[in-house]
């Protein structure tokens, strides 16, 4: 456990004054995302700024600082039967929570549970000013008017440098258990996530690959098992179970690491409903079907297009040219409120620039 909040005021207020571009870093477990920035760009990093400030078990709040590892966090809440619902990915227990919370990384469960933006309660934030500043609090009563705590999900720490984060957590579900069952078509699975999601039952997470299809139920051991018993469906063992949904939050399995490991990797964020696209491309489906991995060389805008027609939208998620943009791009109305922003918490535009947009 080590306060370095004086530390960073210092290197960030040194920034500024030289007018130094700055990478806001943490353990560097999700550098690969986003755009690159300027090799001259000086790197502070919240590596050693760590360590639990409070945890209230009973109310089910913890607060941590930025460069806290998620690894740590789980060894507390592991201790009272608690989790992170939003379950991000760990990254070999490297990745810390204030680099999840500026990346809005969540796990196999968002749909059911929510992403860190969601479980956030409150942030301390040095800005472009140097002025280190408190936001929401402990208890969701403490957020008014812009939620600028909420603001800093998905930023890539465009908007300044996150010291320390409130956030809820959850208990553990008494039961969990995997469903699995072959299903050959993209159109089919959609079909059958949808109406399972649709249906009144504990499930938290839904994939498919490789012609089957995968529920995860959680919950009451009485209602879990009631539903099971109603399924058709293999209940995959204990094992198998923490292997598959592990190795999808942090993204080891096969379709990920293996097979076309070179080529571009494609995140669709669309309705569930979607109707399959591209079928001989090689698909990964996750979240009910809201969330879609696509493997491959393709034109970014055939992709979009496909993407706003079904409510969404396409992230060159790894790989390709990472030179261009690599996010959707907002309307007009959006990008002149996004500059607005960047202009009010970083005024010298010193923090991460280009990460996120190369105008920003």
């Amino acid at each position: 456990m080590s306060d370095q909040t004086n530390t960073l005021i210092e290197q960030v207020n040194s920034a500024i004054s030289s007018k130094q571009a700055v990478v806001i870093q943490g353990s560097g477990t999700k550098n690969f995302l986003g755009r690159p920035i300027e090799d001259s760009a000086n790197v502070i990093s919240t590596a050693e700024h760590t360590g639990i400030i409070s945890y209230e078990p009973v109310e089910l709040v913890m607060t941590a600082r930025a460069g806290t590892t998620l690894a740590e966090i789980d060894d507390a809440l592991d201790k009272n039967k608690q989790m992170l619902a939003c379950d991000p990915a760990r990254f070999g227990g490297k990745a810390t929570i204030g680099g999840s919370l500026a990346a809005n990384q969540a796990g196999p469960s968002r749909p059911w549970t929510g992403s860190l933006r969601d479980h956030v309660l409150g942030t301390k934030l040095i800005n472009g000013k140097g002025e280190h500043l408190k936001f929401g609090g402990k208890v969701m009563k403490n957020v008014a008017g812009y939620d600028v705590s909420r603001l800093q999900a998905g930023a890539m720490g465009t908007l300044g440098l996150i010291t320390e984060l409130s956030f809820k957590v959850l208990p553990i579900p008494p039961l969990c258990i995997t469903l699995t069952r072959p299903v050959s078509t993209q159109d089919d699975v959609i079909q059958q996530m949808n109406k399972a999601a649709g249906e009144p039952k504990p499930m938290t997470a839904a994939c498919w690959f490789d012609g089957q299809l995968y529920l995860q139920l959680s919950g009451a051991k009485t209602a879990v098992e009631s539903y099971a018993g109603r399924c058709v469906g293999e209940i995959l063992g204990a094992e198998q179970t923490e292997e598959l949904w592990q190795g999808l939050r942090e993204q080891q399995l096969d379709f990920f690491t293996n097979r076309k490991a070179e080529e571009p990797l494609w995140r669709f964020s669309v309705n569930s409903t979607a109707p399959a696209f591209l079928e001989d491309a090689d698909w990964f489906l996750d979240w009910g079907g809201a969330q879609r991995w696509l493997k491959g060389d393709f034109e970014y805008s055939k992709l979009q297009e496909w993407a706003n027609k079904n409510g969404g939208e396409v992230t060159l998620y790894r790989g390709g040219d990472r030179n261009k943009e690599v996010y959707p791009q907002p309307n007009s109305v959006m990008k002149d409120i996004q500059k607005n922003l960047k202009k009010s918490f970083d005024p010298d535009n010193i923090f991460n620039i280009g990460r996120l947009y190369s105008w920003l």
